[in-house]
């Protein structure tokens, strides 16, 4: 590739030597350097035949380049042009693989170090409007009365109402200090809500929360991976310890939970899995096309908590970082693991700069689980040609380190799924389509606080159902999808004999379905009315709070509890042939 020195001397060389627009000056640069690096880049390799056809595809490139920039009816940024081919091309590749321009490496840093400048709000695009969807503890948005569920309507002169995430940032985003004022938008209230917010540095916190349970099981919700996680996790370790300690009890355990956690950087997974692995032990390997792809990670240092029973929350957002903790913890025997099949995705990604402060992420190797399982989900080679599909099970065997049989399985299996079976598709659909979401908006907007022994009873539930009526939510089980697709097969054949009485049985089950689905969201009551005291409580308590108020309706740490309150339950598990 060719170096930023020789980019300078071509720069200044035409600035030298031509009295040339900016415009023309970039053009011409692009041009020789795509041009360029088909005669000079890879000169050196042209007999391998696969370096044969980059040098032609570039060549190709920078002609259809140069024509266009030249001859192009209406004038085009040089600079544009360029990156949509960038993007064009990453999206030919996995989702994973991004091109980050120089003014966005923000995002890099956040990645990593979980810092930046801003006011501590997460956003998301909720009914065409951005809405506030989480709120950093301690933040300014916190401290000026923003909610969850607060749609942004204004920054400063600015309409934002309908901005993307990156458009907002602009105006978010800055240095620790400087002021704005936002207008936001809150369910029954009839005027915008005008409030002064001031810049600080907000560090996101991998560990949300920590604390005794069920007097004497420790818990940890880890959410992210920043560099900071190992740090924080082992702190929150010492401090249960010590807890348990005061209270003069034995720590008989430690839920470690990790649902919903997308992942982050894959040293910090290392040095989690160090704090309860022993020294010296492999943790996860990486293999990719070239050599230096192939790493082996090994726990480095003596563990701080080698022998305490360990139990690990996962489900199906559970990715990356989190599900190399999982599986190795998993292939190790070291903990039982309990929810979902976690997300399934086994890419890891190298960050690289580019010239003028750009950066690479790209995926570079897939990671191993120490028995050897590749657990990525989505096969991205068939993405190229139009097809993603998901890699099925194999029938491969892996074996723990005690000899348990665990399998390549799109995703890190769960050695019980108990929790599981208690979950509905309607709660699913709920979430889905925001409906829980919306209705904690509606009942909180013109609420200043709640009753310190609030709780969703039978009033309040049936406010909701009456709500979810009124904005047509409708819900189909799968059986009933499924009978609508053989309904529409039947009636699209050719081949009509004797199809009349099967339509007539088809009909008569849908109907019986369609009476079933009506009562579905009482026969969930207690799944929904969970989520319905989660999300309201989001609109009034930091985050650590309402963790904290919702640990003992969770059904996947009563089952953690009970595991970990039962040791011999525990060791057959991790020991038993599966």
């Amino acid at each position: 590739m060719i170096s930023d020195v020789v980019l300078f001397i071509i720069k200044n060389n035409f600035m030298r030597n031509f009295n040339l627009s900016r415009r023309r000056i970039m053009l011409s640069i692009a041009a020789i350097v795509i041009l360029g690096m088909t005669s000079w880049g890879f000169r050196a390799i042209s007999d391998n035949a696969a370096y044969l056809k980059i040098s032609k595809s570039l060549a190709i490139f920078g002609e259809f380049f140069r024509q266009v920039s030249n001859h192009y009816v209406d004038e085009i940024d040089p600079e544009e042009f360029i990156e949509a081919g960038i993007e064009g091309m990453v999206k030919h590749l996995d989702p994973y693989t991004t091109y980050i321009a120089d003014e966005d490496n923000e995002e890099v840093d956040i990645i990593t170090t979980g810092v930046y400048g801003g006011l501590g709000i997460t956003t998301a695009m909720l009914d065409s409007a951005v809405t506030i969807v989480g709120i950093t503890e301690g933040c300014s948005a916190e401290k000026a009365g923003m909610r969850v569920g607060d749609k942004i309507y204004a920054i400063d002169s600015t309409i934002v109402k309908n901005a993307s995430s990156d458009e907002l940032r602009n105006f978010t985003r800055g240095k620790p200090g400087t002021s704005l004022t936002v207008r936001i938008l809150r369910a029954n209230v009839r005027d915008t809500l005008q409030i002064k917010l001031q810049r600080q540095e907000v560090t996101l916190k991998n560990v949300t929360y920590f604390g005794l349970i069920q007097n004497d099981i420790g818990y940890i919700r880890l959410e992210r991976f920043t560099h900071n996680a190992p740090a924080e996790v082992r702190d929150a370790l010492v401090e249960l310890q010590k807890q348990a300690t005061d209270k003069k009890i034995l720590l008989r355990g430690l839920v470690l939970d990790m649902r919903d956690n997308p992942g982050g950087l894959l040293d910090a997974a290392v040095g989690i899995c160090e704090l309860f692995l022993p020294q010296g032990t492999q943790i996860v390997s990486t293999r990719g096309r070239t050599t230096d792809s192939e790493r082996r990670y090994y726990s480095r240092r003596p563990p701080l908590e080698p022998i305490l029973p360990l139990t690990v929350l996962i489900n199906d957002n559970t990715a990356s970082a989190s599900e190399i903790v999982a599986g190795a913890l998993q292939d190790l025997d070291r903990a039982v693991i309990i929810g979902e099949r976690s997300f399934g995705k086994g890419l890891v990604q190298t960050i690289s700069s580019l010239p003028y402060d750009a950066t690479l992420k790209m995926t570079t190797a897939k990671y191993y689980t120490p028995s050897g399982r590749c657990i990525q989900k989505i096969d991205y080679n068939d993405r190229r040609h139009g097809i993603v599909k998901s890699r099925s099970d194999t029938s491969k065997i892996f074996k723990t380190v005690s000899g348990r049989t665990v399998r390549d399985a799109s995703g890190i299996l769960p050695d019980t799924v108990v929790a599981l079976g208690a979950k509905s598709d309607v709660v699913d659909e709920l979430g889905k389509r925001s409906t829980v979401f919306n209705f904690a908006n509606e009942f909180t907007g013109n609420k200043a606080s709640l009753p310190e022994n609030f709780t969703v009873d039978k009033r309040l539930f049936d406010q909701f159902v009456s709500y979810a009526k009124r904005s047509k939510f409708t819900y189909e089980s799968p059986a009933f999808r499924k009978l609508n697709d053989v309904e529409k097969a039947l009636k699209a054949s050719s081949n009509q004999t004797g199809s009349q009485s099967v339509m007539a049985h088809i009909v008569a089950a849908k109907n019986q379905l369609a009476k079933e689905q009506a009562s579905e969201l009482e026969r969930q009551r207690d799944a929904v009315s969970f989520l319905l005291y989660e999300e309201i409580l989001e609109r009034f308590y930091a985050r650590s709070v309402v963790i904290g108020k919702t640990l003992n309706h969770d059904a996947d740490i009563a089952v953690a509890g009970a595991i970990l309150h039962n040791p011999q339950r525990y060791k057959t598990m991790l020991r038993q042939a599966q």
